[in-house]
């Protein structure tokens, strides 16, 4: 249960970040069609009081991710260190981007609001229509979805492949011998149990019933979920693939969804 608590905190963070760079999206377009300095100033307050919930939320959205990472037990996988660093990225070029342009609109606007003449208004004019809150908005945007992606699909960049479909001659079951068979629904698996032979590379076909749902195998020693000994590749439903697994020596392992790693759990018993 640990683990949900700590992707809805992940999810109040992305929210948070959605609400907040809204805001200073709004404002940085509409300082394209500002010019009265004194209303500029409004606007990168306002800007300004938005940043600061959005570095908060995004130390949210990263405390989140990092501690469901940890309960998960996805930090073996690439997808998680791609998506810190994104993070990273993200949160360094916003604020290179975006610091040194309104702290110049700033201090502009308020030299002329003061009735300073340095700065023409034609040159007001054309600071104020920089593409820079484009690209901070481009880049925050892109970033966001990045982040998202991962955390919904975990794509594996494994160069393990799923293998060709194959069709499926029964639903569930635990399958013995070389080729074992496994279904999946909304949030549960045909079967709970598959048997294989021991020091013998088997296969899986995995047939994911669910439409739109994020399935996989998972094979690891224990319930643990610590060490992993094979990863399926996430797939969408409905969809079928054939998992190639290494020889196991024999013994019992723990298998789950990585999708789903409290509601889906089974044995898989090699003898």
């Amino acid at each position: 249960m640990a683990y949900n608590w700590w992707v809805l905190l992940h999810l109040v963070g992305v929210f948070g970040f959605l609400a907040a760079h809204g805001v200073s999206m709004a404002a940085g377009f509409r300082l394209r069609r500002e010019r009265d300095p004194a209303k500029v100033n409004e606007l990168l307050q306002l800007s300004a009081s938005s940043t600061r919930w959005f570095y908060v939320s995004l130390g949210v959205l990263a405390v989140g991710g990092i501690a469901a990472g940890f309960a998960g037990h996805w930090w073996s996988q690439a997808w998680m260190w791609i998506s810190v660093g994104v993070l990273v990225v993200l949160m360094v070029l916003m604020y290179a981007l975006a610091k040194p342009f309104y702290r110049k609109v700033g201090v502009i606007a308020r030299a002329k609001a003061g009735g300073s003449d340095a700065v023409t208004d034609e040159q007001f004019d054309t600071l104020l229509r920089s593409r820079t809150p484009d690209v901070v908005t481009l880049v925050g945007l892109l970033g966001l979805v990045a982040l998202i992606y991962l955390m919904l699909f975990k794509p594996t960049f494994a160069s393990s492949s799923p293998g060709t479909p194959i069709p499926v001659a029964s639903k569930g079951g635990s399958g013995a011998g070389s080729t074992l068979r496994e279904t999946a629904g909304a949030l549960s698996f045909g079967t709970t149990t598959l048997r294989a032979p021991a020091g013998t590379p088997f296969t899986i076909v995995f047939d994911n019933q669910a439409p739109g749902v994020v399935h996989n195998v998972a094979v690891y020693r224990n319930a643990s979920a610590a060490e992993a000994l094979f990863r399926g590749d996430l797939i969408t439903g409905p969809k079928t693939v054939t998992y190639h697994v290494s020889a196991l020596p024999a013994g019992s392992y723990f298998f789950r969804c990585d999708a789903h790693p409290q509601q889906m759990t089974g044995m898989l018993v090699v003898s």
